[in-house]
Order: C-alpha cells, then sequence, then structure tokens
C-alpha cells in the first residue's frame, strides 16, 4: 500500500508572525504559491512549488530534489478583471538576479521564481489583481485573487518638524492609506555618525532600526491611522542599543520613518493566531489559505519612507547630557 502524502511545511514570517501551510491530501499533486506583491516595484515575484507523495523515501532527500520540488512545465499569470490586462510570469532562476534562497529543508539551488513585470500599471494600478497558473499535471487551474494596495501616506505635520522627542512628550505619527490596507508596521530609522579605535580616526555612518510597533491594525477610521508613544522611550532604546565606552564619539544626523501596509491577508493570518493562543486555545498553530485548487499565501503590501527628519535642539541636548544617553559620547 501506497504511504500518505508527504507533509512538507512552507515556513513564512510575516512582520515577526510566523505561520504555516501543511499540505494534506490523499495520492495527489498539491501547488504551494506564496508571493507579497508590491505595486511600486516594478518586478512582482512569485514562488509556485508542489508537494508529493513520498513512495517510502526519505522527506529530506525529497524536499532537496529540484526534479521534484518545481514544476517541469507550467504557466502562470497576473490579470486585472475587466481590463484585458494580462501580464505572463516568466520562469527565472532567482541565484541569477542575486536573491539567494536561505538554507533550510528545500533545494536551495536552483531557486525557481516566477517574475513578472508591473511596468504598465504604473499609470494606473489596479485594485485587484488575479493570479493563474496551469501545469499539464494538474487536473484543476491554481488560482487566487489579490487586493492591491496602491496609496499610503505620512501625514504632514504629524509629528512636527523638528522632532522634539523630549522626556515627557507623546510623539503621535499619523497616515492616510486606501481601505484595502488592514495591518502596518512602523519604525523609526536612527542615522549617526560613530568614530572609534578601530575607525582609524575616521566618523562612519551607521544606522539603528526601532521597531515603534509592528502589526497595528486599522481602527475607526478605515482610511487613517496613527501611532503614539513617548519621547522618553527613544532615549531608552539608544541606551539599550549602543555600547559605552570613552573611545567613542558619536554625531546624531537624522531619523527617519519607515511604515508598511499589508493586505487583508496578513490581517487574517494575525487573526488566527491570536484567536489560537488565548487561555483555552490548543496552541496549534492554524493553517491560513487563499490559493484555490493549491495552498500558500498570496497578498499586497506596499512601504512609505519620510527621510532626514531632523531633532529639535531640547531633543539632541537631553541626548548629549541626559541621565539615559549621556555615557553614549554623542557631540
Amino acid at each position: 500500500m501506497k504511504n500518505p502524502l508527504l507533509i512538507l511545511y512552507l515556513f513564512i514570517s510575516v512582520w515577526g508572525c510566523e505561520t504555516s501551510f501543511e499540505t494534506e491530501a490523499a495520492e495527489k499533486e498539491i501547488p504551494v504559491v506564496y508571493g507579497i506583491l508590491n505595486i511600486n516595484e516594478a518586478k512582482q515575484y512569485i514562488r509556485i512549488e508542489r508537494a508529493f507523495l513520498s513512495n517510502g523515501k526519505n522527506v529530506f532527500e525529497l524536499a532537496k530534489d529540484p526534479e521534484m520540488l518545481y514544476y517541469k512545465s507550467g504557466k502562470a499569470f497576473l490579470s486585472v478583471p475587466g481590463s484585458g490586462k494580462l501580464i505572463e510570469g516568466k520562469k527565472i532562476n532567482a541565484d541569477d538576479i542575486g536573491y539567494i534562497r536561505e538554507d533550510g529543508i528545500f533545494a536551495k539551488s536552483p531557486n525557481i521564481l516566477y517574475e513578472f513585470s508591473t511596468n504598465d500599471w504604473k499609470a494606473n494600478p489596479p485594485s485587484k489583481v488575479v493570479f493563474t497558473f496551469d501545469s499539464p499535471s494538474l487536473p484543476d487551474q491554481v488560482t487566487s485573487e489579490v487586493s492591491v494596495l496602491k496609496e499610503l501616506q505620512l501625514r504632514e505635520g504629524v509629528p512636527s518638524i523638528p522632532l522634539n522627542l523630549g522626556y515627557d512628550r507623546v510623539v503621535t505619527i499619523g497616515w492616510n492609506n486606501s481601505a484595502e490596507a488592514k495591518v502596518f508596521d512602523l519604525k523609526m530609522r536612527i542615522n549617526f555618525q560613530e568614530k572609534n579605535n578601530q575607525t582609524n580616526g575616521l566618523f562612519i555612518n551607521k544606522t539603528l532600526d526601532w521597531v515603534l510597533k509592528n502589526n497595528i491594525e486599522v481602527g475607526s477610521d478605515p482610511l487613517k491611522g496613527n501611532f503614539s508613544f513617548k519621547g522618553i522611550d527613544f532615549f531608552k532604546y539608544l541606551a539599550n542599543s549602543l555600547s559605552n565606552s570613552p573611545n567613542i564619539q558619536r554625531y546624531m544626523i537624522s531619523v527617519d520613518l519607515v511604515l508598511t501596509a499589508g493586505g487583508n491577508e496578513f490581517k487574517e493570518i494575525l487573526n488566527l493566531n491570536q484567536a489560537n493562543f488565548g487561555l483555552t486555545s490548543s496552541n496549534n498553530i492554524p493553517r491560513y489559505n487563499n490559493i484555490v485548487n493549491g495552498t500558500g499565501f498570496l497578498s499586497s503590501r506596499i512601504q512609505i519612507l519620510r527621510p532626514d527628519i531632523s531633532l529639535s535642539s531640547g531633543t539632541l541636548d537631553s541626548l548629549k547630557n541626559g541621565i539615559y544617553t549621556k555615557t553614549l559620547q554623542f557631540k
């Protein structure tokens, strides 16, 4: 009697939230699809792999075999419903463009992806796209419909510039977004210069990415969001992140705000995991799947950057002389 279908897990880290797709079915291939679309990128990349019967073979050996992992033939498309716009994916080895797959249970090379050019969407970004994949070895077409995020803007004046991060201040960051955006990550990139014994007396540019908040969900207004934090937390973060040494000198340059928005599929994963980790839960991570006639995850993401935000004179003075950061040698 044949062994049951080999169970493969595709682990995907989504803004600090990990989920898995378990391919379970009796004696048939199952396409496994993963992709995150970004309308501001010239190219989109989608990974298409397959689950398969083990036939008594070792699971790890099969996962390392590209002949078993990838489809030999098949066509993938991204289309815009009602517009006639159709983009055919080009099967590529991502190693050739510098996208190296991390070590793991799956074959590392070749690193097969389907590449889609999005240049003809620039003038009129779509609200939805439909993914399809056909292969002679599959009885049914694989499909998924994804809402595309196309609007994201940090609101002017929220916060005010120069940025005042006084110990007693509450700083609010605000943004506008499209209705398709459902969850957000917000971080502050801190840009500074540092000189120490290893830099030959020269200042070198450095950055720290301070995660203000991950997985911020849409509030009462679906088209506007905001997040507030205490100014004192800025100094506490630096104190915990930078080393103290009399041989180090530093200069603060500026900060950037980086906001990333994700589509409804990201929110669904968060909701599934949160619901499953309560006091009465089973603590088994549930599966999420938005692929028809397959399994996997397709969604949309967009990111916006506000660079070179200056800090107020009071903030710079606290950085040099305040109780949390005075030993960090900022000049």
